[in-house]
């Protein structure tokens, strides 16, 4: 009897394409055999004390009946490396090209074989003295061979392969292998609290993915929980509260669909409580399962710490106690050193890294070195435990995409993990060196599975251990302790493992550098409206604006949209990019809601004015905003630049703004909403508002000042010089109507002196200064009257009175007053001229 050659399965793994994992059981040679030989239970280990009992089935493939079947155990040489033992899993020719000279048992177990009949079940054992067996721990390939007659010939119909633990009843240090259980899921809660889909309650229903893992450690009878550490998703707890309290509802294209509370959920909550109280280990993945090294490499290194906490808090409410904070395991244990440096810093001290990543330093060494291994850091020594590869690999058990058919047995896979554990321990004897076996992130085992794992590994060469951590304050004494404390060696351990590599496969698994920036930056919106809804002098009135408004929830959908479930080829698909576009959408629509309304300009007829600006708030929450004035000419124009605000839910509020303008002009304003932290609201371009103005300013006045007073001065200088004038011609009219005309109306001119002696010039004596008087030669002259008259022409000069006298040439004694007259006259024609 004989399973065809098919693949045992693949083990999905989101780094990279992992190598089918060939069970040995599933090999065969030459054509296909018409019958297949299935093992449905192996004993653990086999000794001179314990006999080897098989039970199994043949199930006929072929269309001939076959009759006389017997089965046939056969062992080889024993396998002296991991390397070869893999080699007989995975290489198909490799356990057939073997010589099996030992025959263990050779029995009949089925008389006949029919077409469509029910397979035909059988148990074989032989006690294995007598077959100089080693008294060491061996591991020997194992064949199982079925033959029977077809048309009346024997011959051989069925072959399989498996692995006989040959071990005494003591084995000197087993390997101690620590067992780390996820318990996560792909992100379903949307911002607005409805679930993406309805698949978590199949999940934690009775045969369901997740109560499979979690009824696997479950605690029985009272007993302490199994040493097996739990990697709970905070957001699956989290979702499940929300689904076995309800009720609660379902995003479907047609709309919300309500569901009614789920009691599957509950008690899956119920379950993984009593873990806890059984003393089981629990440590919480980051909030959301997030992708830290991406995270790191973008720098968003505070999202990081707010995932840890937020995580840690999430499941201390469901379990009622603190969860373990000092383990982290990375997604699919992919992580680089400034990640690893991080997390040393932010209080981790055990980190479960791929063994791939911690090769052995010394190549040439032929046994697996401990997991365990201390790395410096800027935060101290990390102590990571690198979990073995191949027995992750074997421990998930038989996957893929093969028919049922072809799939190994639960007995024969398991076979396969305890033959590789059972290795480690043959490798070197008598050196315990503990190994780690990390599950992968979305375990789907098939129903059994994983109690089988997780209560199978206590054999004579392997025994289960609780994961060992290492408190800060421990790590910090190794670190700084002497090298002969022994405690010091046990928390960081003599290094057999090189430094931490980081290859470029794991590199392309991580979430695109794009996406975290596009994440991020929507995060930096959220602050900022949290900064509004709820600022940090608002108490507890602001916590619960905060949270009516969503904000909590939609930091956290933000932050599930970084999970490791979105990685390429991980459990996840493209759910991120609809988590992501409902936080923006709910942005948005906050961010929208709040907005400025104000004319488009204003005029200001004084110096001083006011610009009306309203603030609307469509949101259904109170906002504290601070509305911030900015113009491009400041020194003209002049305001408050920052208004602090609080408006109601669906109110507007308006405010007059007052403004100083030094000058005429038109100046733009722009109005801008900020948080009370000092950020913008929003990208949005400000409202703009043109300010214009009539106003004169300082210099304009003091130029036209100036100019009005050179004028008035002009003015004030020319009627002071009018006034002069007008005053001197009222003086001297006046003064020539007080004189008296002369008797007989006679000429006002004396007639000149007779010449007597040498001649004078007339008038000599007034124009030089000499007073006036009566001569020597005649008597004085005559004043001339003032005005014109019958003895005067005016205009003819030289003219003469009626007895031929000439009137107007002045006597001696009046010469100045007529010079003086004269002048004068002359003046007042010349200025009317």
């Amino acid at each position: 009897m004989v399973r065809s050659a098919q693949s045992a399965g693949t083990v999905q793994s989101t780094d990279q394409s992992i190598t089918a994992v060939r069970s040995a059981t599933a090999v065969t040679t030459g054509a296909a055999r018409p019958v297949r030989v299935a093992l449905d239970r192996l004993p653990t280990v086999a000794g001179p004390q314990l006999p080897l009992t098989v039970t199994g089935h043949l199930e006929l493939t072929g269309a001939e009946q076959i009759s006389g079947v017997e089965i046939r155990a056969e062992l080889a040489r024993p396998v002296s490396s991991r390397k070869e033992l893999a080699d007989l899993r995975e290489n198909p020719a490799a356990p057939a090209g073997l010589n099996y000279p030992t025959t263990v048992l050779s029995e009949p177990v089925a008389s006949r074989l029919v077409p469509g009949g029910l397979p035909a079940t059988f148990t074989v054992g032989a006690r294995l003295t007598g077959l100089g067996l080693p008294t060491a721990l061996r591991i020997y390939p194992l064949r199982f061979t079925a033959s029977g007659v077809v048309n009346g010939q024997r011959q051989v119909v069925g072959t399989t392969y498996s692995f006989l633990i040959w071990a005494p009843a003591t084995v000197t240090a087993p390997t101690p292998v620590s067992v780390v259980l996820p318990l996560a899921e792909v992100p379903r809660l949307r911002a607005d609290g409805r679930l993406t889909d309805d698949d978590l309650t199949e999940l934690v229903a009775p045969g369901g993915r997740l109560n499979r893992l979690l009824s696997a450690v479950a605690p029985v009878n009272g007993r302490p929980a199994p040493p097996v550490a739990l990697a709970v998703d905070p957001l699956l707890v989290q979702t499940l509260q929300i689904i076995s309290s309800g009720p609660y509802e379902v995003a479907t294209p047609s709309g919300p669909s309500p569901r009614r509370a789920d009691r599957d959920a509950e008690a899956f909550l119920a379950k993984l409580k009593a873990f806890a109280d059984a003393g089981g280990t629990i440590f919480a993945l980051p909030y959301g399962d997030v992708d830290v090294v991406a995270l790191t490499r973008a720098q968003e290194f505070h999202s990081i710490l707010v995932a840890l906490l937020t995580g840690r808090t999430v499941v201390a409410n469901v379990i009622g106690r603190d969860p373990d904070a000092t383990i982290a395991y990375p997604g699919d244990g992919l992580i680089d050193a400034p990640t690893l440096d991080l997390l040393r810093r932010m209080g981790i001290t055990t980190v479960i890294a791929d063994s791939r990543l911690l090769p052995p330093k010394d190549p040439e060494k032929t046994y697996t070195p401990a997991s365990a291994t201390g790395i410096p850091t800027s935060g101290g020594v990390a102590r990571v435990l690198a979990a073995d590869q191949q027995l992750g690999e074997l421990a998930a058990g038989p996957a893929g995409p093969v028919s049922e058919t072809d799939l190994p047995t639960q007995a024969e896979s398991f076979q396969n993990l305890l033959a590789e554990t059972a290795m480690i321990t043959a490798e070197r004897p008598g050196l315990a060196r503990p190994q780690t076996i990390a599950l992968p992130r979305y375990w789907d085992p098939p129903a059994g599975w994983a109690q089988t794992v997780v209560g199978g590994l206590s054999t004579p060469f392997s025994r289960p251990v609780a994961l060992p951590s290492t408190p800060a304050a421990q790590a910090a004494s190794a670190e700084t302790g002497s090298a002969g404390s022994g405690s010091a060696a046990q928390a960081v351990p003599a290094d057999e493992r090189g430094r931490l590599t980081y290859p470029a496969w794991a590199r392309a698994a991580e979430l695109p550098i794009s996406r975290v920036i596009a994440a991020e930056d929507l995060r930096s919106q959220i602050h900022a409206l949290r900064s509004v809804l709820c600022p940090p002098d608002s108490g507890a009135a602001g916590v619960r604006n905060c949270a009516a408004a969503g904000i909590d929830a939609m930091e956290n959908t933000l932050t599930s949209s970084e999970s490791v479930a979105w990685r390429t080829g991980a459990a996840g698909t493209d759910g991120t990019d609809e988590l992501g576009t409902g936080v923006a959408g709910a942005v948005r629509a906050l961010r929208d809601g709040i907005r400025v309304v104000a004319s488009r300009s204003v005029s200001l007829t004084g110096k001083h004015g006011t610009v009306p600006v309203t603030l609307e708030n469509n949101t259904e929450a109170v906002i504290n905003v601070v509305l911030s004035l900015s113009s491009s000419d400041r020194a003209r124009l002049r305001s408050a630049t920052q208004v602090k605000l609080t408006v109601p839910p669906l109110q507007k509020v308006q405010v007059e703004i007052e403004v100083d303008a030094e000058g005429a002009g038109t100046f733009p304003v722009d109005v801008t909403i900020i948080t009370p932290a000092g950020k913008p609201l929003s990208a949005a371009p400000p409202v703009r508002i043109l300010v214009k103005s009539t106003v004169f300013g300082v210099i304009a006045v003091a130029i036209t000042g100036g100019a009005l007073a050179v004028l008035v001065f002009a003015v004030l200088v020319r009627l002071v010089r009018r006034l002069r004038t007008l005053r001197g011609r009222t003086s001297t009219g006046a003064s020539a109507r007080a004189e008296p005309a002369p008797p007989g109306g006679g000429s006002t001119l004396a007639e000149p002196p007779e010449a007597a002696g040498p001649q004078r010039l007339p008038g000599a004596a007034g124009v030089f200064g000499l007073s006036g008087g009566s001569g020597p030669s005649g008597p004085p002259v005559s004043a001339v009257p003032d005005g014109p008259g019958p003895h005067e022409r005016e205009g003819v000069p030289n003219a003469a009175s009626a007895d031929g006298r000439r009137t107007d040439v002045p006597s001696e004694d009046d010469g100045l007053a007529w010079l003086l007259r004269a002048g004068h006259a002359s003046g007042g024609r010349g200025r009317q001229r």
